[in-house]
């Protein structure tokens, strides 16, 4: 069976020298984890946006790729643009969102506002993407869905 799920994510665990102490490996590591969860685990965003198939917004794009870089290093921030290039033959495009360490410092309301927010500002320049592309997607209800949607995740 085909997945509908118009929302995909993907997500970089934090970046490290290949002479980093263990101590500093774990904590990239439980850092990863811990975001992790408010992607994937029980109450993560993909379980509130799984219902959110590409067949309600039109036929040119099926999949928006949110990737999450959490705290990447300086060459790795270099390449990251602010919104990749539509893949014409994947009906597809990735999204990237740079998570900094100040999102460890937040409340649990707080990080939850950063992911919507973070991601609803992204779709304003996908939208200059479908425009420019001349893309049949729906953005209003797109966003529209999207929001009402994560009302329950935040």
């Amino acid at each position: 069976m085909e997945d509908m799920n118009i929302l995909a994510f993907f997500l970089s665990y934090p970046s490290l020298p290949i002479d980093a102490p263990e101590d500093v490996s774990e904590e990239a590591i439980k850092k990863g984890d811990e975001f992790r969860s408010y992607i994937w685990g029980e109450k993560g965003i993909d379980v509130f946006l799984k219902s959110l198939s590409y067949v309600d917004y039109g036929k040119d794009l099926k999949r928006i790729l949110f990737q999450f870089y959490i705290m990447p290093c300086d060459f790795e921030r270099i390449h990251i643009k602010e919104i990749e290039q539509y893949r014409k033959k994947e009906k597809a495009i990735g999204i990237p969102i740079i998570v900094e360490r100040s999102f460890f410092q937040f409340s649990e309301t707080e990080r939850r506002k950063f992911l919507v927010s973070s991601m609803l500002s992204k779709f304003n320049l996908l939208g200059n993407v479908v425009k420019n592309k001349k893309l049949d997607t729906n953005m209003t209800k797109l966003v529209h869905d999207f929001t009402c949607k994560l009302d329950a995740f935040v």
